[in-house]
């Protein structure tokens, strides 16, 4: 780097300590990655909650678990924050986007929900109203539908007639034990049951670290199987267009695209 594009750098308008910038920003953005001894570019293309994917050539440079240092180029200034890769593809780093960068942004949804197929056991509730708790004689059996670092999406099989705000305490069986109390903010009935959306009450700092990456697990997953589908999809396109471009080949015909 010359010191005159240096100096062209350190003229961009800073907003990194600023918040309130739409998440959307970030996207198509040129990224510089930068590890001990070796920096590379590459461009961000894919954000939502606790991850970001840069594509870049050199992207076989980088370890998973390293850590990494990103300054982003956006039209709106510079944003630049440290963090570590958690997988590789073909072309691409994911990296965490972490918890301090995530609060400089507007994302439409405060916490991401992903949805997952985990169970867990219902041990007491605490009724409000009554200022009372109580314990389940047998825990009671209910399926996760969706997470999210702010709360849960649960479904009963039976109606046991709670309240909205009643407190339940409840395990999750995420593939690993995690014991939680949460506050139901909604409830609906469905052809499985009944729902209740519920949400967190005092996480601890080690709960919330194994929730952040459970959740950060199934988002990379999840993000790698669409990408996969998307890329399906597309080579059956092509090789429809394909078939079709040699049919009117064939009829002495011609199609513009």
């Amino acid at each position: 780097m010359t010191a005159k594009s240096a100096q062209k750098i350190h003229q961009l308008p800073f907003y990194g300590s600023k918040e309130g910038n739409d998440i959307g920003i970030l996207l198509d953005s040129k990224v510089v990655v930068e590890k001990k001894s070796y920096v590379s570019t590459g461009v961000l293309t894919y954000v939502l909650g606790d991850f970001i994917e840069v594509e870049m050539p050199q992207f076989d440079e980088f370890r998973l678990g390293e850590q990494v240092k990103l300054i982003v180029y956006t039209k709106s200034g510079m944003f630049v924050f440290e963090s570590t890769v958690v997988a590789k593809d073909k072309g691409s780093l994911i990296i965490i986007n972490p918890p301090s960068n995530q609060k400089k942004f507007i994302e439409k949804r405060e916490h991401p929900r992903v949805s997952t197929a985990h169970t867990g056991l219902l041990h007491a509730v605490h009724h409000f109203n009554h200022n009372s708790r109580l314990p389940m004689e047998v825990p009671v059996h209910f399926a996760v539908n969706n997470i999210s670092m702010g709360g849960l999406g649960i479904v009963l099989e039976d109606d046991l007639g709670f309240q909205k705000i009643s407190r339940l305490e409840m395990e999750l069986d995420l593939g690993f034990s995690l014991r939680c109390l949460t506050e139901i903010i909604r409830s609906e009935n469905s052809a499985q049951g009944t729902f209740y959306g519920v949400r967190y009450i005092d996480l601890s700092k080690e709960e919330t670290c194994a929730l952040r990456a459970f959740i950060l697990k199934i988002q990379v997953e999840d993000y790698y199987k669409q990408k996969k589908q998307d890329k399906f999809n597309e080579q059956i396109s092509k090789n429809k267009l394909q078939r079709i471009e040699t049919k009117v080949e064939a009829t002495g015909l011609h199609i513009n695209q």
